[in-house]
């Protein structure tokens, strides 16, 4: 109705027929803004911006004006004069009009256009009408044919959003084909329902007014203004280039927990085919740090939840989701050792531990002799010799690791089994590999200390003296001989090696020299030391 106040305010003294103009124009208007009222929200952009469109259409049309025709003759009043069907029958011209209207869209919502009105009013003429001022209903015809030309500006209320969106207009109209040429301002009012992309139907409304007063119907009464309107039209709007289409976001995935320092992988799918390039994309890690892309990776440093936000845009719009991350942060054992290392039955041997993680972090052990423990660095006893798998197991609220070492125990040892250097030599009658029984009796010595000593084992080498024939194969038999006798005696083949050194020394050295080389020595061998 705040139209139809500043019409009248326009117009001054408005005659019956442009009160009725006016009255029509705010039940259009009404209508329209009741349709748009119930129009849905749409998800997508339903119209186009910064592109050309051009409509076509056609509806009744109104003059309001100093000759309102028999109507007003027979003194009718304002709302009968309205709804008068004698408007349509009582001439020859049926009262249509004939729009067209070529523009620029430069958003959604704004645009402005260069438009054109063709129409049949058949009351402009009078009855019968008349070229000079004078009384009403004496004189001449200028016929009911008028042409409109309009430079408008629309404004269309949440075009980018609804189906069925209102709109109005505002700017200037020129009349031609009456009397002389008038101008005048224009308003109007419509709403767009769009069909596909590219098209929509309107249905408007339009007052077209026209000064000077007698421009349009040759009358000048104590009305200002004429007017030759379109109330109401309905047609078809194209639009050159399809709206903008905003991103969709279709999937946004990740992981639910990730551990800290290590690689996660987001993912999203959003609708590339169909929305307007170009797209951006953007992640929001939750902890400062972000990352362009569909398929980022991303390294937490720290525990905690993390809302992990992306957003996809381009010039139609912009879409958000996010999802929430775990960051734990599970135990990782970095070092697990024992001391002594190998042990020995009967001594304490302690454990030793380093982990990180969330605090507080449990850790359990198993020795592998049955027994447990607690604790960073517990200590144990094993009372029974033998090769042992100690394991730890470290658990926090974020997870569990485990981590294991073997542990050699052996018996407790007597002293010689340290401090032993040597062994017996024996020697050989020349060109002999036999043991003699001297040589049993030293070799049996060096066989007792081994068996007593079992972290103890022997390398023999053998030798030969240069005056022997084949010295290196006989300092190989030799060294056989004390291997055998040592395994015979009960001694573990992998604990002997042997070696044939061939022939050592001087055959023409002084007396007794040759003996010295016709020998074969036991070197012990610790376990430690190798």
């Amino acid at each position: 109705m705040s139209l139809t106040v500043a019409c009248w305010s326009l117009l001054g003294r408005a005659g019956r027929a442009v009160r009725g103009c006016l009255f029509f124009g705010a039940i259009v208007f009404a209508v329209l803004l009741g349709v748009a009222a119930a129009c849905p929200v749409q998800a997508q952009s339903t119209r186009a911006g910064d592109t050309f469109y051009v409509k076509l259409g056609g509806g009744l049309s109104d003059y309001a004006g100093g000759n309102d025709g028999s109507l007003g003759l027979d003194r009718t009043t304002d709302l009968r004069e309205f709804f008068d069907t004698r408007k349509f029958t009582d001439r020859d011209a049926f009262p249509y009009v004939l729009v067209g209207e070529l523009g620029y869209q430069f958003s959604p919502g704004l645009g402005m256009g260069l438009g054109y009105q063709f129409g049949q009013y058949p009351f402009v003429d009078g009855v019968p009408f008349t070229t000079t001022p004078g009384t009403q209903g004496e004189g001449g015809d200028l016929g009911q044919t008028r042409h409109t030309v309009q430079v408008l500006a629309r404004y269309t209320v949440r075009a980018a959003e609804w189906t069925l969106s209102p709109y109005v207009d505002a700017g200037l109209n020129v009349s031609l084909g009456g009397f002389s040429t008038g101008i005048g301002p224009l308003v109007g009012v419509g709403v767009d329902a769009s069909v596909t992309d590219r098209t929509s139907l309107f249905l408007e409304g339009r007052l077209n007014f026209t000064f000077e007063d007698e421009a349009v119907d040759g009358i000048t009464t104590a009305t200002r203004a004429d007017a030759l309107s379109a109330l109401p039209a309905i047609g078809l709007r194209y639009t050159f280039d399809r709206p903008a289409v905003p991103p969709r976001i279709l999937a946004l995935d990740g992981p639910v927990d990730v551990v800290a320092g290590e690689s996660a992988a987001f993912s999203a799918r959003v609708n590339e085919e169909e929305a307007t390039a170009p797209l951006t994309y953007e992640w929001a890690f939750g902890d400062g740090r972000s990352a362009p892309g569909l398929t980022p990776s991303h390294v937490y440093n720290e525990r905690g939840t993390y809302t992990v936000a992306f957003t996809a845009r381009n010039e139609a719009g912009t879409a958000r989701d996010s999802l929430s991350v775990n960051v734990l942060l599970p135990p990782r054992i970095v070092s697990l050792d024992a001391a002594p290392r190998p042990a020995s039955e009967g001594e304490p041997v302690r454990f030793s531990s380093e982990v990180d993680g969330a605090r507080p972090i449990e850790r359990r052990w198993t020795f592998g002799d049955g027994t447990t423990g607690t604790g960073r660095s517990p200590t144990h006893t094993y009372d029974e010799p033998g090769k042992y798998t100690v394991r730890l197991l470290a658990a926090n609220e974020d997870g569990k690791a485990t981590d294991s070492l073997a542990l050699q125990v052996g018996r407790t040892l007597p002293a010689l089994c340290q401090t032993v250097e040597e062994f017996n030599t024996v020697y050989f009658a020349p060109g002999a590999s036999q043991l003699s029984p001297e040589a049993e009796q030293k070799l049996q010595e060096n066989a007792e200390v081994l068996r007593t000593c079992p972290n103890l084992s022997v390398r023999v080498e053998g030798f030969a003296s240069p005056d022997e024939q084949t010295p290196q194969a006989l300092s190989e038999a030799r060294a056989q001989a004390v291997a055998a006798f040592y395994e015979e005696g009960d001694i573990a083949p992998d604990r002997v090696t042997t070696s044939g050194e061939g022939a050592v020394g001087d055959p023409v050295g002084k007396k007794g020299a040759g003996d010295q080389n016709r020998r074969a020595d036991s070197l012990p061998q610790r376990d430690d030391d190798q």
